[in-house]
């Protein structure tokens, strides 16, 4: 797992109902290299509108990200080619993992309230799938 998720985001917003460790910038960003693959500063500038940001300013967020573990990158020329570590999926259900898992672990009641807002919502295939890993854990507390 990459270092970003081992040592865990100090901060978690909420846009457009989804919740999301990155500020604004990392997540327009990480959507362009996601869509595209990988990128330049320079490239990531074009996407995101030259007259929007400093050059200094993408590459800064750009560096942060590599550091945080979200990115690598290759030398190209005088800078770097950055890839997404993760796909966006990938990301994505981690992050619900690392929300999932923080409300069991502080109260496991409000997760249940959660789910039973959300149950309607879910396909045939899905309510088989959750039905399959709670008889699962069922069965594995049973053989304890």
């Amino acid at each position: 797992m990459i270092e970003f998720f081992k040592k865990g985001f100090k901060t978690l917003k909420f846009k457009k109902q989804k919740p999301s460790p990155f500020g604004d910038l990392e997540e327009k960003i990480m959507e362009y290299l996601w869509k595209k693959g990988n990128g330049t500063v320079k490239e990531v500038r074009e996407y995101l509108g030259e007259g929007k940001f400093a050059h200094t300013t993408v590459m800064t967020v750009m560096d942060r990200l590599f550091k945080k573990g979200i990115l690598k990158r290759e030398r190209e020329g005088k800078g770097y080619r950055y890839y997404p570590v993760i796909t966006k999926d990938e990301f994505e259900r981690e992050v619900a993992k690392k929300v999932v898992k923080d409300m069991l672990k502080n109260n496991p009641s409000t997760a249940v309230a959660a789910f039973e807002g959300i149950v309607e919502e879910l396909s045939d295939e899905e309510i088989s799938r959750l039905r399959e890993l709670l008889e699962k854990k069922t069965k594995d507390e049973k053989k304890k």
